[in-house]
């Protein structure tokens, strides 16, 4: 299990435990390299500047964006000044002449350049010209595998000082808002019906068990709550007035539901489900939202609460449920099922009620694809479902990703998932101090 003070946000978005170990490489001029992932940058800010010092963001024409919206994210707290390369991106002499002529212009206060966005030209010829102009400038940048700031020497071996998650901790909107994305509404920070989720997860583990559920779910529950379409399949649920008149009888269910529903006060004579006894919990305001956490959102809030158990011993910072990303081009967009910060390092976990191998690896897959957009070569991936293999599938997974840090917990993983998680936290650890 983890174990680590928790920390507060300030303003909402971060706050500091203790940066004294940075103190002695913070300056008052700040050059950064900005690529398309402009988080990097926003941390390497937050740690090198000093209190009223000035950030310049080296950017090219394709990454003016990601430059304007680290400018936002960081005014506020910070000055700063936008330097375009235009497309010259790859061009040694005009990379020099430009952080030559920036140099030039400041006449007092300690520089450092920070280069771990930009294209490699970008770093070779930053990092040559600002050199040959300020050799006593402090050369840094952020090393994914290990979490640490590199401070590059020319006289000894560089310093790594470790970036704990106390030092600083982001929070997931501001990685969205860095990214240009808005959420479509608030993520879920309370699970809803917890103890149900949670006698679901124990009864999940047993697959047969699991078996007889989707049977009565897709044969009789929705037949109640559902519309049927001309192919025969099930489509969009049935409308507010008749939902609320659904009173299902529980005779072909499992005593292990009937039981859970019925310490949750939704039954009627003892067997009988009713659907509308979900809008006098605080947890639904709808009986169709009831009826979807049924579909598997049970599981996503399961999820929740077991990274909510282990959030102030894992010095997890910020976490939630269905942050919805609208997409220009996607009729849907995309989401990230459950996610938490520990630092600025993203952790996505995908969830899926199904066993089904190649739906489970689409999901994990896409949620992959996603973080590491999102979070960089930090973020990290996890997929909870009922695989009876989740070993075989992490393989798989990572042999077509070339990423070993993708986990997996199957259904095997679900009543002890909070220890999973956090021993998975532990080992990332782990691997980051080798």
């Amino acid at each position: 299990m983890c174990h680590n003070r928790h920390g507060n946000f300030e303003n909402g978005y971060i706050y500091r435990m203790s940066t004294s170990e940075f103190d002695k490489y913070k300056v008052d001029h700040l050059f950064l390299l900005i690529g398309e992932n402009p988080l990097p940058n926003y941390v390497a800010a937050n740690l090198l500047l000093k209190e009223g010092g000035t950030a310049y963001l080296v950017h090219t024409t394709d990454t003016e964006k990601s430059a304007k919206r680290l400018k936002t994210e960081l005014n506020g707290f910070k000055d700063v000044e936008m330097r375009s390369l235009g497309n010259y991106e790859s061009d040694a002499f005009h990379i020099q002449k430009k952080i030559r002529e920036e140099l030039e212009k400041i006449k007092s206060g300690k520089i450092g350049l920070n280069y771990t966005g930009g294209t490699k030209a970008m770093a070779v010829h930053g990092y040559k010209a600002a050199f040959e102009n300020r050799p006593d400038a402090i050369f840094s940048y952020l090393d994914p595998r290990r979490l640490e700031l590199c401070i590059d020497r020319e006289d000894r071996e560089r310093d790594r000082p470790k970036i704990q998650p106390s030092t600083l901790q982001v929070k997931l909107v501001k990685i969205f808002q860095l990214h240009g994305l808005e959420l479509k509404k608030d993520p879920v920070k309370i699970p809803q019906l917890p103890a149900l989720a949670s006698s679901f997860a124990s009864i999940f583990e047993d697959e047969s068990k699991s078996k007889k559920w989707f049977d009565w779910f897709y044969n009789i529950f929705c037949e109640e709550a559902r519309k049927k379409k001309k192919n025969g399949s099930w489509g969009d649920w049935k409308s507010k007035t008749n939902l609320e008149k659904v009173v299902i009888v529980l005779n072909d269910l499992l005593p292990d539901f009937i039981t859970s529903f019925k310490n949750e006060n939704f039954l009627k004579d003892e067997n009988k489900l009713v659907l509308l006894a979900a809008k006098t919990t605080d947890a639904f305001s709808e009986v169709e939202s009831f009826c979807k956490w049924l579909d598997g959102l049970w599981l996503e809030h399961y999820v929740l609460e077991q990274v909510q158990n282990i959030a102030s011993s894992c010095f997890i910072g910020d976490y939630g449920l269905n942050f919805e990303i609208p997409l220009i081009g996607t009729k849907d967009g995309f989401e990230f099922d459950v996610a938490f910060t520990r630092g600025y390092q993203l952790f996505a976990l995908s969830c899926t009620t199904t066993s089904d191998r190649k739906l489970c690896k689409s999901k994990l897959f896409e949620a992959y694809l996603r973080a590491r957009r999102m979070g960089g070569d930090e973020a990290r991936v996890a997929l909870i479902c009922c695989s009876n293999e989740p070993d075989t599938l992490k393989a798989e997974i990572a042999d077509s990703t070339n990423d070993d840090k993708i986990q997996v917990f199957g259904r095997e993983h679900l009543t002890n998932l909070s220890q999973e998680i956090a021993d998975w936290i532990a080992q990332n650890d782990r691997e980051a101090s080798k």
